[in-house]
């Protein structure tokens, strides 16, 4: 990014710090501030609830209003929303082999949670969760972003963030149903069924299903790219309440996908080429989840989850299969006295890889399990907030790991607070990392390290709201992987800087605007590779989002800025500048003729730009390496709720 620009943001950071200081203490209306209210309850910084102005840690917030005026087809649509957030596909959706690679604060691994659960999975490197596989967003009340490690209480992968997707609850005695149905470009067609209630008795429910298909797309080119897609998706909540805080549910959902992808050949030293043809795979998955909750603040759950892939299934030769398990429970008691609260419990979760075969790997099996205790206080002294936390855990490959933190906070009034951080993370390697006869190492040792961070939240008016944050994240024994052995091994150090500042201001009650920018910066590991991890993470990425409602219409454009994101420094000169920075735009428009109908159209990428999620090798569209996102595309659909 050049330096008229960064000093551009650094002046107006400093800028709206002094209309911090010197404003005002004026308290923020409740529905004044819509996409980053500091007054939403969370659950993932603590894992309690809170207000997100207390909860001192970066958190971003996709809430069920933004889900439904938006139209996000997945739950990996919704992330992309989210500043700091990166994702890069294979393909338009995500929905296929190996795609969906999640980015927060510069790596790869987070840590993803359904209702607080685990849902990562630990078999290929390139699975390990694919967001676009949820994609009934009717079933999903809001999503919870934290940015930054957060081991001691979530454990291994926790070292970015995490990703909390909270499904809906109903919470009065009565119900309600909804059906839609969707139409698009590139044969695109969804079809959707919810349902929830509960009995004046307690006892409550909710069921979804849905119908997605889409065939090849265009890029901004105009070159079509292979692409088929076939899946459904359903699920069922059921439970009781027996108070205010005290329930138990039962909560089983299924995932099934038959895709096809652009059909490639390849050798082991060479670049993927596009064959003109399509590959075939497909998905299975199934989960299911129990929750305990008593009117003594504890939380027990348990889940369990199997995933299977088989992709390339109409080229035997180069089959690839996987059949991954993972299962576990977790005990939670939350006690809170005065000053004091204090969050303790125990996890446990095993990963299974009950078979992984490709066309170099004939057979491969593995399990490890990961046993923890953990405990953390929220101690309140005064204008002061000091939060320690350590987790004691056993992993059955690598032992006895401790991982500590500490936050302290300082309230300067009610309506601004800053905090620092210190936080160890420890990451065991996954099973194909290990465990693989042609590709892994048994020799790895885990990753370890800390990342410390500086953040402020202020309400700066009732119609504004801002937030900055500065982490730095140090790691020891890096995993990486060696093209010349082909295998795994430990890289080394690596040290990833990173800050974030956004802003949301109301301007009156039917206009509002969020924005906010991310600078992430990796140093290189050599003269012959960029940084950031050669040119893969962009160095800066803008967000900004406009609002517009207005009686029975409502409005929103969103825009998105990837900049300085050159590539692999050996094809950098033959990159064109407009791969390297990216400005996309989308726009949804919502109408309601009359209660419970909505009529709405959605436009991705209306400046119809040509650009690639991937960054291998950016010199030939459409040819080698290059895998394209959609141009401009449309989306048509209606909405009754019952």
């Amino acid at each position: 990014m050049k330096k008229s620009l960064v000093n551009k943001v650094l002046l107006g950071l400093m800028v709206s710090s002094n209309v911090i200081w010197g404003g005002t203490a004026v308290h923020a209306e409740e529905g004044k501030i819509s996409e980053f209210n500091l007054d939403q309850i969370v659950v993932t910084a603590g894992r309690i609830e809170q207000s997100n102005f207390d909860s001192n840690a970066n958190v971003n917030v996709v809430s069920r209003k933004e889900i439904e005026d938006k139209h996000y087809q997945t739950v990996s649509d919704a992330l992309r929303s989210v500043p700091g957030v990166t994702i890069q596909n294979y393909s338009a959706t995500g929905a296929n082999y190996s795609a969906d690679y999640l980015y927060i604060n510069g790596t790869s691994h987070v840590l993803v949670l359904v209702d607080g659960m685990r849902a990562n999975t630990n078999g290929s490197t390139f699975s390990v969760f694919q967001p676009s596989e949820i994609s009934n967003m009717d079933n999903i009340e809001r999503i919870e972003v934290l940015k930054g490690s957060a081991s001691t209480l979530y454990g291994s992968d926790a070292v970015g963030g995490v990703i909390n997707i909270i499904t809906r609850k109903p919470n009065a005695a009565s119900s309600s149903s909804k059906i839609s149905a969707v139409a698009g470009s590139y044969g695109k067609r969804t079809y959707n069924f919810y349902n929830q209630g509960m009995t004046k008795a307690g006892l409550y429910w909710t069921v979804n299903a849905q119908k997605d298909k889409m065939k090849d797309y265009k890029d901004g080119h105009g070159n079509y790219t292979r692409n088929m897609i076939d899946s459904e998706s359903y699920g069922v909540k059921i439970g009781q309440k027996f108070g205010d805080k005290a329930d138990i549910n039962f909560s089983y959902s299924k995932y099934k996908l038959d895709y096809g992808r652009p059909e490639t050949s390849s050798d082991m030293m060479g670049p993927t080429i596009f064959t003109g043809g399509m590959t075939y795979g497909s998905k299975n998955n199934t989960k299911y989840a129990v929750s305990f909750n008593d009117k003594l603040n504890n939380s027990l759950s348990f889940f369990s989850r199997t995933s299977d892939l088989d992709d390339d299934t109409n080229h035997p030769a180069t089959l690839w299969l996987m059949r991954e398990k993972t299962w576990g429970f977790s005990d939670q008691l939350t006690y809170a006295d005065g000053n004091h609260t204090i969050v303790g419990g125990y996890d446990y979760y095993k990963d299974a890889m009950n078979k992984y075969q490709d066309q170099y790997t004939p057979n491969m099996t593995g399990t490890v399990d990961n046993k923890a205790f953990f405990i953390e206080d929220k101690m309140k002294f005064g204008a002061f907030t000091v939060t320690p936390g350590v987790r004691l855990s056993k992993h059955s490959e690598y032992g006895n790991k401790t991982t500590a933190s500490g936050v302290i906070a300082y309230d300067f009034n009610d309506i601004t607070t800053m905090y620092v951080s210190y936080k160890e993370f420890f990451r065991a390697p996954y099973l194909y990392e290990l465990y693989n006869p042609f590709y892994g190492s048994g020799k790895l040792n885990p990753e370890e390290g800390e990342t410390k961070e500086i953040g402020l939240n202020t309400r700066i008016d009732d119609k504004t709201t801002f937030a900055a944050h500065y982490y730095q994240t140090d790691s020891d024994n890096l995993i990486g992987f060696n093209s010349d052995t082909w295998k795994y091994y430990n890289a080394g150090a690596e040290r990833i800087k990173g800050w974030d500042v956004q802003l949301t201001k109301v301007f009156d009650k039917n206009l509002s605007v969020t924005a906010a920018y991310t600078h992430t910066y990796i140093a290189p590991t050599s003269a012959a590779s960029n940084a950031n991890r050669n040119g893969y993470i962009p160095k800066g990425q803008y967000d900004l989002s406009f609002n517009y409602e207005k009686s029975k219409f409502n409005g929103i454009a969103t825009v998105k800025g990837v900049v300085d994101r050159p590539g692999n420094k050996n094809y950098e000169n033959d990159v064109a500048d407009s791969f390297k920075n990216i400005w996309t735009m989308d726009v949804a428009l919502n109408y309601k003729p009359i209660k419970g109908m909505n009529i709405f159209l959605k436009a991705n990428n209306i400046f119809d730009r040509m650009y690639t999620d991937m960054t291998y090798d950016m010199r030939q569209p459409g040819g080698i390496g290059w895998y394209s996102q959609p141009g401009r595309n449309f989306l048509v659909g209606i909405e009754y709720s019952f």
